[in-house]
C-alpha cells in the first residue's frame, strides 16, 4: 500500500505518482570569472562551492579510469594547494593521523579526536559527509568551524585560484577543494595533530597527498564502490593500503584473510609497522569503565579498540614523555573520559523530539553495518510501540539487500522511502546533492518501494517526495491517542541530514544533549 505525497502532503493511501521537484538552482557566475560580483558570505560561499565539479561527476570519470590514475586526484590537490602558497614541505609540519576503511572509519576518527582531546592535545578533524552544515567536515577541538571562519577561509582560497587557473575548469573538485581548505585551517592554527578521514579508498584519495603520516589505521574492510575500488575484496583492500607510509604504525583490525595479506604486503614494502588491536575491551584496564561497554556492541567495541591503539600510539611516538603502551593496555582516566564523551551524530543516535516520537538514526549503507543497526533498533526500540523504516540509499550499494537485512530483524508496521531532501519546496544550500541526482533519487524509491511491497510481501508501504512529507504521513497515520512510534531512520548519512532539517532538529548534529 502507498501513499500519494507528490505534493507533500498526506492523503489517502492510493499508487502514487511522485513529484519531482529539483533544489533550487544557483548562480554559476564563478565559471564566467565573474566572483567578484558575489557577496562574499557563508551562503555564496556554499553555493559556489556547489557549482565545482560534483562528486557525482568525479565519481563517473574515476570509474572510466577504474581509479589507477594516480596522478590524477592526489596530483590535482598537491597543485592547488601550491597555488595558495602551501607547499608539501608545509604540509609534512603537520602531525596528522590518516584512516581509512570500509566501515566505520568516521566513528573511529571521532573517537580518536575525542581521546586526544580530552588528552590535552590541540585537534582538527576532517570528515565527510555532513549532516546538515558542511562545516561539520572541518573541526577544531570538536567543534565544526565557524560559518564565519569557513567563509573567510573560502573567498581567500577560492580568489587565488581562481586568478591562477589556466583554463575555465582548472579548479579542484567539492571534495578536493575541501581537502584542500581543511588542511589550511589546520596549519594556520597549529594545531597539535589533526585526524583525516578519507573520502574514497586511499591510495588515490585527495587526502593522500599527505606524505608525512607517522600513525595509520585501517578499520573493517568490506566491498564499496566496486565500480571504482573493484570488484574484490584484495582490490578494495589494495586501496585502502595505499595510505600506508614509509616507517608509520599501521593499526587495523582482524580482517577477512585475503585483505590481511594485502595490508601485511603494503606494511613489508613501506618498513612499516603493523598492529592488530584487540576487538574487545575487556583485553584493557580501565582506571574507570567507559557506559559504552555496557552496550555490549561488538562493533562498537571494536572501532572503540582501534581508535584508543591510534591514539595512545600517537602520543607515545609524538611525545616521549607518554609512557609507552604495555599489554594488556592500561588506559588512562583522561583517555577513558574521552572514550565516554564521544559524539558522532547520526551513527546509532537515539532523539526522543516529542512524547510520543523517537528517532533511531544509523548512517548503515553496507550489509554488514545495516545488520549491526538492525540489532541496534531491535533491541532499543519499544516492541510495544508502532516500528517504522524511513530508508533511502544511494549510488552502488545494492539497496534491496539492506532492505531484506531490515525486514530479517524487525517486523517493522510501515515503511517509508524518500529522497535525501527535507522539504519538497525550498532547498538550504549545505543540503545540494552531489552524489547522487534528485531523479535517479526519485527512480531509486521507486524500486525500493516496490521491493518492499511485492517482493517482501509487505502491506505498509509509502512513497515521498521529501522528508517533510513522510512526517505528515506518518502524523496523518499514527495521529491516534498515545500511539507510540519508534521511527528507524537508515541507509544514508544525506537522509539523516534531511531528517533532522525537516523536523528542524538541525541541533542535534552538534550535541547530544544541545541547550535549549
Amino acid at each position: 500500500m502507498m501513499a500519494n505525497m507528490s505534493s507533500c502532503n498526506p492523503v489517502s493511501m492510493r499508487l502514487m505518482k511522485v513529484g519531482t521537484a529539483k533544489p533550487q538552482s544557483f548562480s554559476t557566475t564563478q565559471a564566467s570569472g565573474e566572483t567578484h560580483s558575489l557577496v562574499n558570505n557563508y551562503e555564496n560561499a556554499i553555493s559556489t562551492l556547489n557549482t565545482l565539479q560534483s562528486n557525482f561527476s568525479v565519481l563517473q570519470d574515476s570509474m572510466s579510469r577504474k581509479h589507477q590514475d594516480d596522478s590524477k586526484h592526489i596530483g590535482d590537490t598537491i597543485k592547488y594547494l601550491e597555488r595558495i602558497g602551501i607547499k608539501l614541505e608545509n604540509l609534512d609540519k603537520l602531525s596528522a593521523i590518516h584512516v581509512s576503511g570500509t566501515k566505520g572509519k568516521g566513528s573511529t576518527c571521532a573517537m580518536i579526536e575525542s581521546i586526544l582531546r580530552s588528552n590535552g592535545y590541540r585537534t582538527g578533524f576532517f570528515s565527510s559527509p555532513h549532516l546538515v552544515s558542511v562545516t561539520e567536515r572541518i573541526r577544531l577541538n570538536g567543534m565544526p568551524i565557524s560559518t564565519e571562519k569557513f567563509s573567510e577561509t573560502f573567498w581567500r582560497i577560492y580568489e587565488r585560484l581562481s586568478a591562477s587557473r589556466e583554463h575555465m575548469n582548472d579548479l579542484p573538485s567539492y571534495f578536493g577543494f575541501l581537502t584542500i581548505l581543511a588542511f589550511d585551517v589546520f596549519l594556520r592554527e597549529e594545531v597539535d595533530v589533526c585526524v583525516v578521514e578519507v573520502g574514497i579508498g586511499g591510495r588515490y584519495d585527495c587526502t593522500n597527498a599527505l606524505r608525512r603520516t607517522a600513525t595509520v589505521g585501517i578499520t573493517s574492510l568490506g566491498l564499496e564502490h566496486t565500480k571504482l575500488l573493484g570488484n574484490t575484496l584484495e582490490e578494495i583492500a589494495w586501496q585502502k593500503a595505499g595510505i600506508i607510509k614509509p616507517g608509520s604504525d599501521v593499526y587495523t583490525v582482524e580482517q577477512p584473510a585475503q585483505c590481511m595479506q594485502i595490508i601485511e604486503q603494503q606494511c613489508a614494502q613501506s618498513k612499516a609497522k603493523l598492529h592488530i588491536v584487540p576487538s574487545r575491551l575487556d583485553s584493557y584496564r580501565w582506571t574507570q569503565k567507559p557506559s559504552l561497554i555496557n552496550d555490549n556492541c561488538t562493533v562498537v567495541e571494536l572501532n572503540t579498540s582501534l581508535a584508543i591503539q591510534i591514539a595512545s600510539s600517537w602520543m607515545c611516538r609524538t611525545h616521549p614523555e607518554v609512557k609507552p603502551a604495555t599489554s594488556p593496555l592500561l588506559i588512562s582516566q583522561q583517555t577513558a573520559t574521552g572514550v565516554d564523551s564521544c559524539f558522532w551524530p547520526g551513527r546509532l543516535q537515539r532523539i526522543t523530539y516529542d512524547s510520543f516520537r523517537t528517532l533511531y538514526l544509523d548512517g548503515a549503507h553496507t550489509v554488514e553495518s545495516t545488520d549491526v543497526c538492525a540489532r541496534w533498533f531491535s533491541t532499543k526500540s519499544n516492541s510495544q510501540h508502532k516500528r517504522l523504516l524511513i530508508f533511502n540509499t544511494t549510488g552502488d550499494r545494492d539497496s534491496f539487500k539492506l532492505i531484506s537485512t531490515l525486514s530479517r530483524a524487525v517486523k517493522f508496521d510501515a515503511a517509508f522511502f524518500a529522497p535525501n531532501i527535507a522539504f519538497c519546496s525550498e532547498s538550504c544550500v549545505d543540503a545540494t546533492n552531489h552524489n547522487f541526482p534528485l531523479e535517479q533519487q526519485i527512480e531509486r524509491c521507486r524500486q525500493n518501494y516496490m521491493f518492499w511491497v511485492k517482493e517482501l510481501k509487505n502491506e505498509k508501504g509509502f512513497l515521498g517526495g521529501s522528508i517533510d512529507a513522510v512526517f505528515n504521513q506518518i502524523e496523518h497515520e499514527y495521529s491516534g491517542s498515545e500511539q507510540f512510534c519508534d521511527i528507524l531512520v537508515t541507509g544514508s548519512i544525506h537522509l539523516i541530514g534531511a531528517t533532522l532539517t525537516a523536523l528542524k532538529l538541525e541541533k542535534y548534529a552538534h550535541s547530544t544533549t544541545p541547550e535549549e
